[in-house]
C-alpha cells in the first residue's frame, strides 16, 4: 500500500493540469490517512485526514469558483495545493515504510525516520512525528481498553502532532496565500470572507468562531506543549472559542488559531475519513489505479 501512495506521489508531481493533480492530491491525502490509521487507530484524527478535505475544498478555488476577483487566486491555490504535498508527503511515506519493516511504530523505525535530510531543517515535522509516534505507544499499552487519564494523554498528543504539521505546513503555503490576496488590506479582507472549509455538516465559515464543540478529552487541554502552542496562537486551553475566528486569512497567526480551534472541535469525528466522493479523481483522471481502497 505504501507503494502505491508513493507511485500516486510520483504521478502527482509529473503532472501539469491543476484541477486533475488536486483530486490527485486529494486522493494521497486519503490514502495516506487511511494507512496512517493503521497505525494510530481511528479514534483520533490525523492531519491527513483533514488534509483530504481541505485540498478538496481547494479544488473549488483552483477551477475559479466562488471568487469575488481573480488576480491569480486560483494559479496561487494550486501551487500551494502542490507545495503542501511534495513537502508534507514524503517523510511520512518514509516512517510508515520504517514501521511497516518493524511490524510496528518501534523507537527505531521513528529513529532512522528522523535521520532523514528531508526532516532536518523540518523541527515542527519531526516534533510531529514524534508526538504521532508517543500517541501509539501510549494506546498500545491500553490496547482497547485505555482508562480516561490515558485516553485524553493520547488524544492531546494527537492534537499535538496535527497542529505541529498544521503549524509546518501553513509556513509552506504562507507565500501562496499572501499571493493569492496580492492586494493585501481591504482585499484581503473581502476575500476572506469568501474561505469556507468544508465539512461533513457543510461549510463552516472561517470569518466565525469554531461553533462545533469540543470532545470531552479536550475541553481542558493538560499538555504542556500542546497549551504552549495555544498561548502561541491565541487560543483558550479551555472552552472559550471566542478568539478562534480568522478574520484575515493571509495573516499566519490569525488562520492558526482556526485551524487549531477547528482540528480540537472536529479530531474524533469518524465522518471526515468519507471523503466526498466529487473531491477525487474521476475515471478519465487516471488516478484510481494507484488508489488504496477505503
Amino acid at each position: 500500500m505504501i507503494d502505491s501512495i508513493s507511485r500516486l506521489l510520483e504521478r502527482i508531481l509529473e503532472h501539469d493540469d491543476p484541477v486533475v493533480r488536486n483530486r490527485l492530491i486529494t486522493q494521497c491525502y486519503r490514502d495516506l490517512a487511511e494507512q496512517m490509521a493503521t497505525v494510530l487507530g481511528r479514534r483520533d484524527l490525523s492531519w491527513f485526514v483533514f488534509g483530504a478535505w481541505a485540498s478538496g475544498t481547494a479544488g473549488a478555488a483552483i477551477r475559479g469558483e466562488g471568487l469575488p476577483l481573480d488576480f491569480g487566486t486560483s494559479r496561487n491555490v494550486a501551487a500551494g495545493n502542490l507545495a503542501i504535498i511534495r513537502d508534507v508527503a514524503p517523510p511520512f511515506i518514509r516512517w510508515l515504510r520504517e514501521v511497516e519493516l518493524d511490524g510496528g511504530p518501534t523507537d527505531a523505525a521513528l529513529e532512522r525516520t528522523l535521520a532523514d535530510p528531508r526532516l532536518t531543517g523540518a523541527p515542527r515535522l519531526a516534533a510531529a512525528i514524534r508526538a504521532y509516534h508517543a500517541a501509539t505507544l501510549l494506546a498500545a499499552a491500553g490496547a482497547d481498553d485505555l482508562d480516561e487519564d490515558a485516553d485524553k494523554q493520547v488524544a492531546e498528543l494527537m492534537l499535538l502532532g496535527n497542529l505541529l504539521l498544521g503549524a509546518h505546513e501553513q509556513e509552506v503555503v504562507d507565500d501562496f496565500i499572501d499571493a493569492a490576496m496580492p492586494l493585501g488590506g481591504i482585499f484581503g479582507l473581502v476575500t476572506t470572507r469568501f474561505v469556507r472549509i468544508e465539512t461533513p455538516d457543510g461549510p463552516v465559515d472561517v470569518c466565525r468562531d469554531v461553533l462545533a464543540p469540543f470532545p470531552p478529552v479536550l475541553t481542558e487541554l493538560t499538555n504542556a506543549d500542546l497549551c504552549a502552542e495555544c498561548a502561541r496562537f491565541g487560543q483558550s486551553t479551555g472552552l472559550d472559542v471566542a478568539a478562534s475566528n480568522a478574520l484575515v486569512w493571509e495573516d499566519y497567526d490569525d488562520r492558526m488559531g482556526f485551524i487549531l480551534t477547528f482540528f480540537r472541535a472536529y479530531q474524533r469525528d469518524e465522518r471526515f475519513f468519507d471523503v466526498p466522493p466529487h473531491f477525487l479523481p474521476e475515471p478519465t483522471d487516471g488516478g484510481r489505479d494507484v488508489a488504496v481502497a477505503p
